[in-house]
């Protein structure tokens, strides 16, 4: 391998290192609370003090969606730099694995869909480069343009419209919703794979066209050699600055908006695509600085952990979505499910990513690769090698 290819794989590992551990913030509410509390803080809790709204808003801020959306465009780069899981049988146990993740344990897995994703973007490789631009381009902005559309039609909406008439969440049913999971694993299933359901019919039909717009443009930065910092710095630089300069005020325009308006089904619109907009700009802010900080060798020791998580990726989402479920809502009497407001998930997310960390580091160094990763190339290659260094 080439000095310029070394470097191009340094850079999606240390990307997608980040990505894990960021994911673990953007997720925990997901995990903790009914499915759209994550972005609705009167769901999280009645009466949210200020530590609670400073934190929910932090998190909405920088981390909300901005993570899932760099784990996709991760994706399609590991794609071409042929650091998947293995070969092209392996998508196929893969979305095999996100449907068991979905419906046993978290409906908001993107492991699925992204599996499905890969399949299609994988031969596309094939297409002109102009062809493969106007694709992607036209596949994310489709998408956006149906998340516009969709917020349009909530300014539709009577303001008269109660949150839970929106969402078909009211008081009793959240009170139900809670209970199911502080009952334990079993009692939450039926309901967890239903609304696992509902999320992979959105995804398809919806979003999928977005999510393989964003695994191509992965693709694409591997053939411009983006992840090898060999572009030039000023416009890394400018496109960082102008990118989390629009970004995260949108991001935080729109969470302050939520606050604000208390989720009045006219104005909801507004702050979804503010956001949406919001998280592709500081995503791609996020991947300049870090390409940036590849490139001048800032921090090489958290630059080597984030290899480490890199080359685990696939086993640490997987461990997440399974530690969180057990947490959250695995024994009855002690799941913690509907009971943890936004400043105690943010201090529970610093003690797990501190685990994650060492956990990581224990795999790196006694395993060859991460146990899903071997797992999923040996029923590809229907051969199991050595996972024990």
């Amino acid at each position: 391998m080439d000095e310029a290819s070394e470097s191009e794989e340094a850079g999606v590992l240390i990307m997608l290192g980040l990505t894990v551990f960021g994911l673990l913030f953007a997720n925990l509410a997901g995990f903790a609370h009914v499915w759209p509390a994550a972005d609705i803080l009167p769901l999280q809790t009645a009466d949210p003090g200020p530590a609670d709204r400073v934190v929910w808003w932090l998190g909405q801020t920088f981390t909300a969606w901005v993570f899932n959306i760099l784990l996709l465009v991760l994706f399609g780069s590991a794609l071409a730099l042929g650091l998947d899981v293995g070969g092209r049988g392996s998508l196929g146990w893969m979305c095999l694995l996100g449907l068991m993740a979905a419906y046993l344990f978290w409906h908001g897995e993107l492991l699925t869909v992204m599996a499905l994703a890969g399949m299609i973007a994988r031969p596309m490789r094939a297409l002109q480069p102009a062809t493969r631009w106007m694709t992607l381009g036209a596949l994310i902005g489709g998408s956006f343009l149906i998340l516009l559309a969709g917020a349009g039609i909530t300014a539709l909406l009577p303001d008269t419209m109660a949150l839970a008439d929106l969402l078909g969440l009211d008081n009793t049913r959240i009170a139900a919703i809670e209970a199911s999971h502080q009952a334990g694993f079993l009692a939450r299933l039926p309901g967890n794979m239903a609304t696992a359901l509902q999320f992979h019919m959105v995804e398809m039909f919806f979003l999928g066209g977005g999510v393989l717009g964003f695994v191509l443009l992965g693709m694409e930065l591997v053939e411009r050699g983006f992840w090898s910092g060999r572009w030039p710095v000023m416009p890394l630089v400018l496109s960082a600055a102008i990118a989390l300069g629009i970004g995260l005020p949108l991001n935080g325009w729109a969470a302050l908006h939520a606050l604000s308006t208390d989720f009045a089904p006219s104005q909801t619109g507004q702050g979804v695509a503010a956001h949406a907009t919001g998280a592709m700009l500081t995503a791609w802010g996020y991947a300049a600085l870090v390409v940036l900080a590849v490139r001048f060798r800032l921090g090489e020791a958290l630059q080597l952990l984030l290899i480490r998580a890199g080359h685990l990726w696939l086993s640490v989402v997987v461990g997440q979505i399974i530690v969180l479920t057990l947490i959250f809502s695995g024994l009855p009497g002690v799941a913690l499910f509907g009971r943890i407001g936004p400043l105690g998930l943010f201090a529970m997310g610093i003690g797990l990513a501190l685990v994650q960390a060492g956990l990581i580091w224990l795999c790196d160094r006694h395993l060859r690769v991460g146990p899903v990763e071997w797992a999923l190339e040996g029923l590809a290659h229907r051969r199991f090698a050595r996972l024990r260094r």
